[in-house]
């Protein structure tokens, strides 16, 4: 059970991380909005499953009433909780890319960016981008 509450939490994790990217930032800007609303609205309710399920796992909570307040709770906490996650993470990659600014290191996209981008293209698009990969020349 402990092994399955990881799982949640590393895909919660994922969910969060691809909703730091704008959607503006894309070709096809409306159809990420779309989608990052989609995954916006989705995120909060696996949260507030892990943060009940996290009482239940280790013991907090045993009755079944209890655990639905518990989950009530937890949806109304992770709605204002998940958007200061989504702004931290973006601080982190700012601070990140200012330091590579300061010490002159060179300058790339997140590691995990490229596979959270994926979300947000149309299909055309991403068979663009993985041409441009293959000929390693981007915006061709």
């Amino acid at each position: 059970m402990k092994l399955l509450l990881i799982a949640a939490i590393a895909w919660y994790w994922w969910r969060v991380y691809s909703l730091s990217f704008n959607p503006n930032e894309f070709p096809n800007p409306a159809y990420a909005h779309l989608v990052w609303d989609r995954r916006a609205n989705r995120s909060f309710v696996l949260g507030a499953a892990i943060i009940t399920s996290s009482l239940y796992i280790f013991g907090l909570v045993h009755s079944l009433w209890i655990l639905a307040v518990c989950l009530a709770v937890s949806l109304v906490a992770i709605v204002f909780v998940q958007p200061t996650l989504i702004g931290a993470i973006i601080t982190v990659r700012a601070g990140f890319t200012i330091l590579k600014i300061k010490t002159g290191m060179r300058l790339r996209s997140p590691l995990l960016a490229p596979f959270a981008w994926t979300y947000y293209l149309t299909r055309e698009d991403r068979k663009q981008a993985l041409a441009d990969m293959k000929s390693g020349e981007p915006g061709k």
